[in-house]
């Protein structure tokens, strides 16, 4: 299996085949998707292997999509290329995925910078010695033909295979496996399936470096709110440490707080330091911690999304990792699997024991539907209902 979310993204919705949850998508053209890729991921993505599920009725309809960081052996040749263990194994989590989306065919897409030809910028497999095309396409057979190894076991079929220097406006593909196709990839800014997701509110970001970016906050911030922890959790402790005051009692006030702090930053008003120390104390207590997972399918579900990933932003190590852990469970319910990883990726960054992230991104990384997620928040419902704090109804489905 991939490093938990360090190279491999996916993403996937409740049940991408059923035309009844949304109409499929449906491309046909190779170029076409290339470029509706980046609408797919949230992101242009670049040295990467992207498998495509289709499935459906006919076949046809587009479902999961996973990406991988394309790995090159050490000392990588046209003459051995061969596979890193790495590659292998994510190939194979590909394969899992495939099955449990119940795909029936996939298409893999290998976006290659060092692909690029700068002789003759069109590779048919006619190309010099020197052609950087030619000399990258044994690295590039050796990959699809382990994918279609990988997803046949698992009753599959690879039904194409496709290479790009980049995904842009006029970059020239051309195929593998003995497939004559090629040509230019269209502009992705207007693909079909860009302007779907667009018009769902999603974001398209230039990479995933660029997504990476979303979370990486202001250094002197970061050290402002750390400076305010140790003060903030002695007054904590003063006021919650009495006898008078129970678990229960100190789980209800957080919860409440954290709640009130949605609703302010959903206003326009951001956390003091001091408040954000707060939260990330509010947030060690599981019992809040849980119950807030419940916001992800409640009608200000983006408003607690935007604080999670203001406090990821923000918080230093280990206090870091409950907030991204969040934003990325917020992320994984929506369908968002790429920003999803890099928040978990995160969160074990800030604390490699976090159970809840490993849990979280092993179910990402393992093709587990957005839906089957949707459990947890439930029982964030009643969390909160044991400690007597309302929390903004679940949207209808």
């Amino acid at each position: 299996m991939p490093a938990a979310g360090t190279l491999s993204d996916m993403t996937t919705s409740a049940d991408p085949f059923n035309p009844t949850a949304r109409p499929p998508l449906r491309i046909s053209d190779p170029g076409d998707l290339l470029a509706a890729i980046p609408a797919m991921l949230g992101f242009r993505p670049e040295r990467s292997v992207v498998l495509v599920c289709l499935g459906g009725p006919t076949g046809t309809a587009l479902g999961a999509v996973m990406r991988h960081d394309l790995i090159a052996p050490p000392g990588d040749s046209a003459i051995e290329p061969g596979l890193t263990a790495e590659m292998a194994a994510a190939i194979e989590q590909f394969a899992i995925v495939c099955a449990r989306e119940r795909a029936t065919s996939v298409i893999a897409v290998v976006v290659d910078q060092d692909a690029d030809c700068r002789d003759c910028h069109w590779c048919t497999g006619d190309g010099t010695a020197e052609c950087a095309a030619m000399s990258r396409a044994p690295l590039h057979t050796a990959v699809v033909e382990a994918v279609a190894r990988a997803v046949g076991k698992h009753g599959c079929a690879l039904i194409g295979a496709h290479v790009t220097c980049e995904i842009a406006t006029g970059s020239p593909w051309w195929s593998l496996l003995d497939d004559p196709r090629n040509g230019l990839v269209p502009d992705p800014d207007v693909s079909p399936v860009t302007t779907a997701h667009v018009l769902e509110g999603r974001q398209i970001r230039a990479s995933r470096t660029e997504l990476a970016d979303l979370l990486t906050g202001d250094r002197a911030r970061r050290r402002e709110v750390a400076r305010a922890l140790p003060e903030v959790r002695a007054a904590q402790a003063e006021r919650f440490g009495g006898q008078r005051t129970g678990r229960s009692f100190t789980a209800r006030k957080k919860l409440e707080f954290v709640l009130f702090e949605v609703d302010n930053l959903a206003s326009g008003e951001e956390p003091s330091a001091r408040a954000f120390a707060a939260l990330a104390l509010a947030l060690e207590h599981r019992i809040v911690r849980d119950a807030v997972m419940a916001l992800a399918v409640g009608e200000k579900d983006l408003a607690a999304e935007a604080l999670w990933l203001a406090m990821t932003r923000v918080l230093p190590h280990p206090e870091r990792a409950d907030a991204a852990t969040l934003l990325g469970f917020s992320a994984y319910v929506r369908g968002d699997g790429p920003l999803a990883g890099i928040a978990f990726e995160a969160a074990l960054t800030a604390d490699p024991e976090h159970r809840l992230a490993w849990m979280l991104d092993s179910a990402l990384q393992g093709g587990i539907r957005p839906e089957a997620m949707r459990e947890l928040a439930t029982c964030g419902f009643e969390q909160a209902c044991t400690l007597g704090v309302p929390l903004p109804p679940a949207r209808e489905r």
